[in-house]
């Protein structure tokens, strides 16, 4: 059976195409890729001013999704848990066939400190999980 949902884990501050070029490698339209993004906050007033600053960065890669014949949905929400165990929820919530995901290297006291969110995704996803490790993603994005 062909895959027809998939979640592209989006951080706020980089840019998601070729996350969205790997998962073009899975699905065709008009499959749904749903561009979530979850995001810190410090402050109340630097919520609403920040949860809207993802959404108009991912409007119009969703407006370009749509154009090709994909169901491009955007999902920006708080961080409730950490961002890997609400893109997993998410993904429950979904019934997402797939996950795309990318990879930063990062100290092992940054691992232990923080702990890896994209290792969170891989062992507690419901679905299969598709990685571009930091190296494909930058030449992606320059291609």
């Amino acid at each position: 059976m062909q895959p027809s949902t998939a979640l592209i884990g989006c951080k706020p501050d980089r840019d998601p195409r070729p996350l969205l070029a790997l998962a073009r490698w899975v699905v065709e339209p008009p499959a749904t890729l749903h561009l979530v993004s979850a995001v810190r906050v410090d402050t109340e007033e630097n919520q609403r001013q920040r949860l809207d600053g993802v959404q108009r960065h991912l409007q119009p890669i969703a407006d370009e999704l749509e154009r090709e014949g994909f169901s491009a949905p955007i999902q920006v929400g708080m961080v409730a848990v950490s961002p890997g165990s609400d893109l997993v929820r998410t993904a429950e919530q979904r019934a997402a066939d797939f996950i795309v995901i990318g990879l930063t290297k990062r100290s092992r006291v940054g691992k232990a400190l923080m702990g890896s969110e994209a290792q969170r995704v891989l062992l507690s996803a419901p679905c299969p999980v598709l990685c571009a490790n930091s190296g494909w993603v930058e030449q992606a994005s320059t291609a």
